[in-house]
C-alpha cells in the first residue's frame, strides 16, 4: 500500500497526524548533533570505500566482532544522546511532567539503553536467540545506569529475573512467528495483496514494533529494574512516559540501524519526534475487529478452545490499563452498563487487564467456545493513572459464526488432552483415559463422537458433514501437505454424508438434529412420533457404529494388512456457501485376530485320566510344590508386522481357569517357575504371547502378501502346582495358590475338571458383541487323587 496510508506507530515518518507538528528549532539542533555523532562512522566507511585493497584485507582477516558492534553503538549514542539533546527532543508536556533534571536523569540514561538496544537488534537479521542475546545486553545496560549492576557471574536471583525477561520475549515473539508461518502456509493471497498494493517494503515494521509493545509491559518491570528499584521508580508520576519514551527510542535506534542514506536518517529523527509527541495524545481507543460475520478459530494465544481476536487501539497520555468486555446485542448503547462481562477474555501476555498501550494491534481474545451463534458487542475502555480522568470506551458489533468441528472420542476412548494436546492438535492420539492415558488402538465396530456444526450469520449455516478415512498418519488441517482428497473412504457409507438439505430441510435443522458433542457416525431416518395424540413424521438422526473389520480395505499396503494399521479420520463440514471446515484424528485400527488354544498338561497323552500318583515326584511332601507344565497358545497378531513396538504390539494378557465338575472355579496363578514363583503386576495374568498358531490373517484374505511364519507350537503358559488337587496338602497353600473350598479331591477320589484359557488385547471397540477377546474350547480331564493310598485304601503321606 502507499506508505502514507499506514496507521501504526511504525509508519514511515513522513505521515502526519494532529499533534505531530515538529518544532523546527529543536529539531534542527538535534539533527545536527545526530549528524555530528554519525560523522566518524561515515568517515570510516568513506575511507574504506577509497581503499578497496585495505577493505578486502580487512574483510578477509577480521571476522565480525560482537564486542566491536556494541562499542560502536555506545560511542554513537553517548556522543549523540546527551541530556541536552534529550531535553530538546521532548515535547513541552514531557518537560513539564519530568520536572527538574535530577528527577529524570535515570529515565534519560535508561532511554539511551533503549536506543542502543534498537540499534543493535536491527543491524541484521536476528532470530529469537540473537534477540535474547541483545535483550541480555539491554538488561545489563539498564541495571548499570540505575545503580543495580548485574554481577559476574549473575546471582541466582538475577538469573531468575533474566529468565522472566526471556519468557516475556517468547510470548511477545510467538505471535510474530505464527503470523509468518501462516503467511508461508497460506500463501495463495500474497500475490494479490502485492498486486493491489497492500504489501510493500514497510510491511514488517508494524509487526516488529508490536513485539516491543507486547514485551515491554508493566509485568516485566521488577525483573528489568530489580524489584526494590522498580517499586521506588514506579511511584514517579512520569513513569508511564519513560516507558513510552523507551519504546520510541527503541524504534528510533532500529530505524537508524536500517538507514541507507542521510535522508533515511532525517526521516528516522522525524519519526522519533512525532512518536514522543504522540505519547501525550489524550486517552483514546478504537476497535477495528471483529466486525461483520466472524469465524471463531482455535488460537494457542487464547488458550484451549475457540476464540475471536480483538484488534484496535488503546493508548494515550497517563495510560494505566485497558479492559475488554462483551455482551449479547440487545439494542443498548455502548455506555449502557448492563450485561457486560469479562468472562473468557484473554490479554496479551496473560495479564489480568491490558497492561500495555496498543496501536492498531491485538488487544486480546475472547474465548467463544461455549457461546452460541448470534450478534455480540465488544467494548474496550482505556483508564488513566491520573485521578479524576474519565475512562475512554469504544464499542464494536459482530456476528459470531460458530465452527464446532472436532473429533473427541473414538470407540468410547477420548482424544488425549493436556498441555500441547487436545482435539485441535492433529497429532493427539486416542488414549484410554485423560490426561495421562495410554495410547490404544480401536477395532471392530466403532462409534466416533464429536461436533459437526457451523453457523449462523449472513445466511451461512451447515449444509453437510462427512466422516472419511485416509491410509497412514496424514498431515492435519493447517499442516503442510494437508489434502482432503487423500481421504477416500467414508465411515458414513452407504448412506453417505449427513446433509441438512431438502426434502424437509426445516425439519432436519431442528435443534435435536444438531451434532454437538454427540455421535458423528449417524444418519437421517424419517421417524413416526406421537405428538399430542397424532402421529407425525419427523427426521431424526439415528446413531450407528462403523464396522471397521468389514469396511476398511483388506490390504491396501504392506503396513495395512487385514484392515489394520495407522489411519487418519477426517471430519469435513461444508457450509451453505461452499466453505469447508476440517478436523483430523490419528487412529490405530486393529482387526487382527486373537489365537487361543489350550494344549494340555505336559506329559499327559490325550484322552487319558490324570493320575496324581504318576505326576507327583517321589518323596513329595506337602511343604514343597508339585510342579506340572500347562501348555497352550495365547497369541495376538501384530497390527503392523514391520513395527514390533507398542501399540502395534498391543497384546493384553491371558488367564487360565480350572472348574471342578459341579464345583468351584480355581484361577490359576501365572508363573514360569514355582521355586520361587515369578509374577507380573497381576499374579493371575500372563502378559506375554505364548506359542504360535502357525497361521496369520493374511493367508485367508485375497490380495494380501504372505508372511514368513513359524510352524504351530504350544508354549509354556504356567507351572501348575498339583497340590491344589490334594485335599490334604491344599490346606497348607496360601494365596494366590490356595484353591477355593470344595475344589480339591480327597485321597482316593476322582472327578472331572475343565480347563479354559482366556486371552485379550488392548484394542477398544463399541461392538455390541465381545471383540478382541477370546476363550479357548474347554479342555476336559478326569483327575484321580491316588497318591499315598495303601492296599486298604488308607491315605498315607
Amino acid at each position: 500500500m502507499n506508505k502514507k496510508n499506514k496507521n501504526t506507530n511504525d509508519e514511515p515518518p513522513d505521515s502526519m497526524e494532529p499533534g505531530d507538528d515538529i518544532p523546527q528549532k529543536e529539531f534542527q539542533y538535534v539533527l545536527k548533533q545526530l549528524l555530528d555523532a554519525y560523522k566518524p562512522i561515515l568517515e570510516q566507511d568513506i575511507k574504506r570505500a577509497n581503499s578497496p585493497e585495505a577493505l578486502t584485507k580487512e574483510a578477509e582477516n577480521d571476522l565480525p566482532d560482537c564486542g566491536e558492534e556494541v562499542e560502536q553503538a555506545n560511542q554513537l549514542f553517548e556522543a549523540f544522546f546527551t541530556d541536552k539533546v534529550a531535553l530538546q527532543s521532548l515535547p513541552i508536556e514531557a518537560r513539564e511532567l519530568l520536572g527538574s533534571a535530577d528527577q529524570w536523569q535515570w529515565c534519560w540514561r535508561k532511554t539511551r539503553c533503549c536506543m542502543i538496544f534498537g540499534w543493535l537488534l536491527c543491524r541484521g537479521q536476528r532470530n529469537f536467540k540473537a534477540f535474547s542475546y541483545y535483550l541480555y545486553l539491554y538488561w545489563r545496560c539498564v541495571r548499570e545506569v540505575l545503580g543495580n549492576p548485574v554481577a559476574q557471574p549473575p546471582t541466582p536471583e538475577q538469573k531468575a529475573d533474566f529468565q522472566v525477561l526471556v519468557d516475556a520475549l517468547a510470548k511477545a515473539y510467538h505471535p510474530y512467528l505464527k503470523d509468518q508461518l501462516a503467511s508461508v502456509q497460506f500463501s495463495s493471497g500474497i500475490s494479490e495483496e502485492i498486486f493491489s498494493g497492500q504489501i510493500d517494503c514497510y510491511d514488517s515494521e508494524a509487526s516488529i514494533g508490536a513485539i516491543f509493545e507486547r514485551m515491554f509491559s508493566a509485568e516485566i518491570g521488577p525483573a528489568l529494574f530489580g524489584t526494590e528499584i522498580y517499586d521506588k521508580l514506579n511511584r514517579e508520576p512520569f513513569f508511564w512516559f519513560c516507558r513510552c519514551w523507551c519504546l520510541c527510542a527503541i524504534r528510533f535506534g532500529c530505524c537508524l540501524a536500517r538507514a541507507r542514506n542521510l535522508l533515511d536518517v532525517f526521516r528516522c529523527l522525524q519519526f522519533y519526534f512525532r512518536c514522543l509527541r504522540r505519547c501525550f495524545r489524550p486517552l483514546h481507543c478504537e476497535l477495528l475487529k471483529p466486525t461483520g460475520c466472524v469465524d471463531e478459530e482455535p488460537n494457542p494465544e487464547a488458550g484451549p478452545g475457540l476464540s475471536v481476536t480483538v484488534v484496535g487501539t488503546a493508548a494515550g497520555a497517563f495510560f494505566k490499563e485497558y479492559t475488554l468486555e462483551w455482551r449479547k446485542v440487545e439494542g443498548n448503547p455502548c455506555d449502557n452498563e448492563s450485561g457486560w462481562t469479562q468472562d473468557g477474555v484473554v490479554y496479551p501476555g496473560g495479564t489480568p487487564t491490558g497492561s500495555s498501550q496498543v496501536s492498531n494491534g491485538v488487544l486480546g481474545w475472547i474465548n467463544t467456545t461455549v457461546l452460541a451463534a448470534g450478534s455480540y458487542q465488544i467494548r474496550v475502555c482505556v483508564l488513566s493513572s491520573q485521578t479524576g480522568v474519565a475512562q475512554q470506551c469504544c464499542c464494536i458489533e459482530f456476528n459470531l459464526f460458530k465452527r464446532l468441528v472436532w473429533i473427541d472420542y473414538v470407540a468410547g476412548q477420548p482424544v488425549k488432552t493436556g498441555p500441547g494436546f487436545g482435539p485441535f492438535n492433529p497429532d493427539s492420539p486416542i488414549v484410554d483415559s485423560n490426561p495421562d492415558g495410554k495410547v490404544v488402538p480401536v477395532g471392530c465396530c466403532v462409534r466416533v463422537r464429536g461436533s459437526a456444526y457451523v453457523g449462523e450469520c449472513n445466511d451461512r449455516k451447515i449444509k453437510c458433514f462427512d466422516l472419511r478415512y485416509g491410509i497412514g498418519f496424514l498431515p492435519g488441517f493447517g499442516e503442510a501437505g494437508f489434502n482432503p482428497a487423500d481421504y477416500t473412504g467414508s465411515l458414513l457409507a452407504p448412506n453417505g454424508p449427513v446433509c441438512y438439505t431438502p426434502p424437509d430441510e426445516a425439519g432436519k435443522r431442528a435443534p435435536w438434529n444438531q451434532v454437538i458433542g454427540r455421535n458423528l457416525t449417524t444418519r437421517f431416518v424419517e421417524t413416526e412420533v406421537d405428538f399430542l395424540g397424532s402421529t407425525i413424521k419427523v427426521w431424526k438422526l439415528k446413531d450407528f457404529c462403523f464396522n471397521s473389520a468389514n469396511l476398511l480395505p483388506p490390504c491396501p499396503s504392506p503396513n495395512h494388512h487385514c484392515r489394520s494399521g495407522k489411519y487418519t479420520l477426517l471430519l469435513d463440514v461444508e457450509d451453505t456457501l461452499g466453505n469447508h471446515y476440517y478436523d483430523t484424528q490419528h487412529v490405530w485400527f486393529d482387526n487382527k485376530p486373537i489365537h487361543v488354544e489350550f494344549g494340555g498338561i505336559e506329559g499327559l497323552p490325550g484322552c487319558e485320566d490324570l493320575s496324581l500318583n504318576k505326576f507327583v515326584p517321589d518323596g513329595a511332601i506337602c511343604s514343597d510344590p508339585w510342579p506340572s507344565n500347562l501348555l497352550g497358545i495365547a497369541y495376538d497378531e501384530y497390527i503392523d508386522y514391520t513395527d514390533l513396538s507398542y501399540p502395534s504390539d498391543n497384546f493384553g494378557y491371558y488367564t487360565i481357569r480350572i472348574t471342578r465338575q459341579g464345583g468351584p472355579v480355581y484361577n490359576v496363578p501365572v508363573t514360569p517357575s514355582l521355586t520361587p514363583p515369578v509374577f507380573g503386576a497381576n499374579p493371575l495374568r500372563g502378559n506375554q504371547r505364548v506359542g504360535d498358531p502357525g497361521t496369520r490373517c493374511e493367508t485367508t484374505i485375497a490380495g494380501c502378501l504372505p508372511l514368513a511364519i513359524s510352524s504351530k507350537f504350544y508354549g509354556l503358559l504356567t507351572q501348575l502346582d498339583l497340590r491344589i488337587f490334594d485335599q490334604v496338602c491344599a490346606s497348607s497353600l496360601i494365596a494366590p495358590f490356595k484353591p477355593p473350598a470344595g475344589f480339591a479331591l480327597a485321597r482316593g477320589e476322582c472327578c472331572g475338571y475343565t480347563v479354559q484359557l482366556y486371552t485379550r488385547d488392548i484394542t477398544r471397540s463399541t461392538s455390541p458383541a465381545p471383540c478382541h477377546e477370546k476363550w479357548s474350547l474347554p479342555w476336559a480331564v478326569c483327575i484321580c487323587n491316588d497318591i499315598g493310598v495303601d492296599d486298604n485304601n488308607n491315605p498315607q503321606i
